[in-house]
């Protein structure tokens, strides 16, 4: 069986850094509260945000190739091990806070697009 190096485009790499950092929700909420006036904003934040912390997982990622431990991996090489425990865990435990963030940007536009108007509140009490 032969198996096949799969390499990712500079397009998902760009996708992948956006949404992780930026926000997938962000995006649309911008948008609706500025308008057209949001675009130059995404565009000086990627100058000075977004390129830069390319960069650096960029380059964290060549100098640890050859490890299999992520974020873990680098910080325990170069802060010692229980702050790359403390770090992870920070890493991992914003995840909790962002996805409750992003459940409550996604299901109001989600529910004025299928009933067309916010049925969010009403839909908590057809349970009882």
């Amino acid at each position: 069986m032969t198996h096949t190096i799969k390499k990712m485009s500079l397009i998902g790499l760009i996708l992948m850094i956006f949404t992780s950092v930026f926000g997938f929700a962000n995006s649309p909420s911008a948008f609706y509260l500025m308008g057209y006036s949001a675009i130059p904003w995404y565009i000086f934040s990627a100058l000075l945000f977004f390129i830069p912390f390319a960069l650096m997982m960029a380059e964290m990622g060549s100098a640890y190739r050859k490890e299999e431990g992520g974020i873990y991996s680098w910080m325990n090489n170069s802060v010692g091990p229980r702050y790359a425990f403390i770090g992870t865990f920070m890493w991992f435990s914003s995840y909790v806070i962002w996805m409750v963030s992003t459940a409550a940007k996604i299901w109001v536009p989600f529910s004025t697009f299928v009933f067309g108007a916010d049925m969010t509140q009403q839909l908590a009490y057809c349970r009882a």
